[in-house]
């Protein structure tokens, strides 16, 4: 099987250099146009931008015989996220990928933060892939096919020091399971990548040991080769959480442990019991709110002809 991308529209945020790059050059390397964004900052979101890294990509994928062009905004606002759709649009036609791979890094103590670092963390974070995803999704919609990719982080597993950076990346997981439901009767397919990999974030590690390692044997590349696939038409993969790294790949899903059930439950018996609460022994994986949902019926059958409505947009039994 032979992966390409002829004909095809790329967005890569944060595509200036480390995972950004790769994915731009990779999809730019099997036939994809690429909208190479980057506002040019510093990594921790404090500097002003410019095109420059950006302009050196897109440099790069033309030398190379492919097609590209720079994008500098900042992903974070609703405006933007249209701008930079936009770009997509005027220059080659269409948008058929993209990558939210723009990050910042604010490691620290809990309170360490000015309010503004915070938010400014969460906008390019979260929210300004939000907001890109909604500036794509219609165009997806009508032609019946998009590929969209979420860059999360195994910090959303928590680190220590890193609740920011932590509760940005869970909130890529909850937004791209949620819109891969929505999005699969679309031809949308949506997943998500923990990647472990060498990048401008690393680089703020302070043992220079960890650092030598991350870049000797994590890649960016291989990050993006692995991912191809998944941003292909080949793969009909969604709502997946993937992990890889130095040429890994797996996935990660939730599961529930062992369980205790009854209606009159009390703090009293949950101190005496929780061990079998906590089983993991017992794993049960959950792939989204359906299934988890499920694990009621067992004990409370539904009896009104169909399951409960847990929420908007999950599927009936």
């Amino acid at each position: 099987m032979s992966i390409d991308f002829s004909g095809q529209v790329a967005i890569v945020t944060g595509a200036g250099g480390g995972m950004g790059r790769a994915y731009a050059m990779e999809l730019a390397r099997r036939g994809a146009a690429i909208v190479v964004n980057d506002y040019g900052g510093g990594v921790l979101g404090e500097q002003d931008g410019n095109a420059g890294p950006a302009d050196t990509v897109v440099a790069e994928i033309i030398a190379a015989g492919g097609s590209a062009i720079t994008n500098s905004l900042a992903v974070g606002s609703a405006a933007h996220a249209r701008a930079i759709v936009q770009t997509a649009l005027d220059s080659f036609g269409r948008i058929d990928i993209l990558v939210n791979n723009a990050g910042t890094g604010i490691a620290g103590p809990f309170t360490a933060h000015e309010d503004e670092a915070i938010e400014r963390h969460y906008a390019t974070n979260l929210i300004g892939g939000h907001h890109l995803m909604r500036a794509v999704w219609p165009l997806m919609a009508a032609q019946k096919y998009g590929r969209i990719l979420n860059v999360s982080s195994n910090g959303a597993l928590g680190v220590g020091g890193n609740a920011p950076y932590g509760a940005a990346k869970s909130g890529m997981l909850g937004l791209t399971l949620d819109a891969a439901i929505e999005g699969k009767p679309l031809g949308i397919c949506v997943n998500a990548v923990m990647p472990t990999s060498y990048s401008r974030l690393i680089d703020q590690i302070p043992d220079p040991a960890t650092v030598a390692w991350f870049r000797e044997n994590l890649k960016p590349e291989q990050v993006a080769a692995a991912m191809a696939w998944f941003l292909s038409a080949a793969s009909t993969e969604t709502g997946r959480i993937l992990l890889t790294g130095g040429g890994r790949l797996s996935s990660l899903i939730f599961a529930e442990t062992g369980e205790i059930f009854d209606p009159a439950l009390h703090a009293e018996q949950v101190a005496l019991r929780f061990p079998e609460a906590f089983d993991e022994s017992k794993l049960t994986p959950v792939h989204n709110q359906a299934e988890a949902g499920a694990q009621y019926f067992r004990h409370l059958p539904w009896t009104a002809g169909q399951n409960p409505d847990f929420g908007p947009g999950v599927e009936r039994g």
